[in-house]
C-alpha cells in the first residue's frame, strides 16, 4: 500500500494544493493521500494562525467528493509544537505492514529537510515527493537535491504545474476586500465567510493573554500577567495610558522562550558573536517587539518601545517604557531586597529614583557575577536618569 502524506498549515486550502494532490497521485500510483493540517507550526511564530479546527474544517470540505483522499486530525490534536517525526511515528503504528509513506513536499524544502527534528529518523520513516514547479533554478534545485540525498533523504521528483495564487495571497484578498472565490474549493469560501476569517480585527487583551498561554510556561505566564498589572497600577499613579501599559506589559516576555530556531525565523541570530558578555539574554526583547507586531497586529510605537527596551531602558524613553520597565521590576512575584529598595521609592512617588535604584542594582549584580563587559545601554539609562534628577532637583 502506497500512501501520501500531504502535510501544510492549509491557511486556507486552495485549488492549487487538489491539483498538485490529484497530479501526485496519479503519477505515483498512490492508494491514497492524507491532508494533515498542522497543529501549531514551529516555523510560523510571527503570524497567528487560524484556528486548527478552522483549517481542518476547511480542508475536510475541500477534499470531500475526491477518491482516495483522506483528511488525518493528529496534528490538530496535539498540545505542544508539530514535528514530522512526531506525525510519521504516529502514522506507523497504525499502519498496515506493507504501507509505504511518502511526505510530499515542496521543492523549496528540500534544502531543509536534514536541519528537521530528528531528521535521520524521519528519513527512515518516510520518502519523499519534491514538488518542483515550471521556471524552478535548475542549479538550485540540483544542489537542493544532493544536500537533501547526502544526508541519507530518498527524494522523488514530482513535476507540477504551477499554481498562480498563494495561501498568503488568498488572506491578503480577503482582508482587503477582495473576492477569492476563483481559488477556492467549493464550499471553502462559504466556510470563510460564514465564520469571518482573515478580516482585519484587532486581538482583544483576552485574545492575546490566551494565545500568550500556548508560547509561555505557566511561571513566565504568571509574571507576564503580575507585571501587565503592575504596569497597569504604575500608569495610574504617573499619568501615564493604562491600555498601553497593560499591554506592553502583558508581552514584555512574549519571546522569552522561543527556540534558537524560531529566532531565526524572525530574523534575529542569537548564536552570532557578542559584543558584550550576555548580549542573547537582551536579544528576547527584541524579538519580543517583531512578535507583538507581526503575530499580535501591535502598531504603537509607545507600547512596542516598551517591549524592546524593558530590561535595560534607554535614554529618553517615553513614560509607557518606563512604566514596564520599572513595573518588570516591581511585580508582586519579584522577591528580596533590590526589589523592595526600588517598591520604596516608588511609595514616595519618585519615579526618576526608582529607575536609578533598579540600574544601580543591575549593574552591581552583573559587577558580582563577573561579568567583564556591562551592557553600555544600561549605563546610557542610568546616566540620563541621573541628568533628569540633577535637572529637576
Amino acid at each position: 500500500m502506497r500512501t501520501g502524506i500531504f502535510g501544510g498549515t492549509f491557511d486556507p486550502i486552495h485549488k492549487g494544493h487538489l491539483l498538485s494532490a490529484v497530479k501526485i497521485k496519479k503519477a505515483f500510483n498512490f492508494d491514497r493521500i492524507i491532508f494533515i493540517p498542522t497543529g501549531e507550526p514551529p516555523h510560523k511564530i510571527a503570524r497567528r494562525v487560524t484556528p486548527s479546527k478552522d483549517r481542518l474544517a476547511m480542508v475536510r470540505v475541500a477534499v470531500s467528493g475526491y477518491e482516495g483522499f483522506e483528511v488525518s486530525d493528529i496534528e490538530c490534536n496535539r498540545k505542544s509544537y508539530t514535528y514530522t517525526f512526531d506525525t510519521l511515528t504516529e502514522l506507523h503504528k497504525n499502519a498496515a505492514k506493507d504501507e509505504e509513506f511518502y511526505m510530499i513536499i515542496g521543492a523549496d524544502t528540500l534544502a531543509d529537510i536534514f536541519n528537521w527534528y530528528r531528521s535521520e529518523d524521519v528519513f527512515k520513516l518516510c520518502c519523499f515527493v519534491a514538488m518542483r514547479r515550471p521556471g524552478a533554478d535548475d542549479e538550485t534545485f540540483a544542489s537542493d537535491f544532493k544536500k537533501a540525498c547526502d544526508a541519507g533523504a530518498r527524494v522523488c521528483l514530482a513535476e507540477i504545474p504551477q499554481y498562480d495564487v498563494s495561501s498568503t495571497q488568498i488572506r491578503e484578498m480577503i482582508k482587503n476586500g477582495c473576492g477569492a472565490g476563483e481559488f477556492l474549493p467549493a464550499g471553502v469560501e462559504d466556510y470563510i465567510k460564514k465564520n469571518d476569517l482573515y478580516n482585519t480585527r484587532k486581538m482583544t487583551f483576552e485574545e492575546i493573554c490566551e494565545d500568550l498561554k500556548g508560547l509561555l510556561s505557566p511561571r513566565r505566564y504568571e509574571h507576564s500577567v503580575n507585571v501587565a498589572e503592575e504596569s497597569a497600577r504604575l500608569a495610574q499613579m504617573f499619568g501615564a495610558d493604562i491600555e498601553k501599559c497593560r499591554l506592553a506589559g502583558i508581552l514584555h516576555d512574549c519571546a522569552k522562550e522561543l527556540t534558537a530556531k524560531q529566532y531565526l525565523w524572525l530574523g534575529i541570530d542569537n548564536n552570532e558573536k557578542c559584543d558584550y558578555d550576555a548580549k542573547q539574554v537582551l536579544l528576547h526583547a527584541e524579538a519580543g517587539a517583531i512578535l507583538a507586531k507581526e503575530r499580535y497586529g501591535v502598531c504603537d510605537d509607545e507600547v512596542l518601545e516598551a517591549i524592546r527596551c524593558h530590561i535595560t531602558g534607554k535614554p529618553e524613553m517615553g513614560i509607557v517604557t518606563q512604566m514596564v520597565f520599572v513595573a518588570d521590576y516591581t511585580e508582586k512575584g519579584r522577591v528580596g531586597a533590590t526589589y523592595d529598595a526600588v517598591r520604596a521609592k516608588i511609595a514616595e512617588g519618585k519615579l526618576n529614583e526608582a529607575m536609578l535604584e533598579e540600574c544601580d542594582s543591575t549593574l552591581i549584580y552583573n559587577i558580582k557575577r563577573g561579568v567583564s563587559q556591562i551592557c553600555t545601554q544600561t549605563v546610557r539609562t542610568r546616566n540620563w536618569i541621573t541628568k533628569e534628577i540633577k535637572e529637576n532637583e
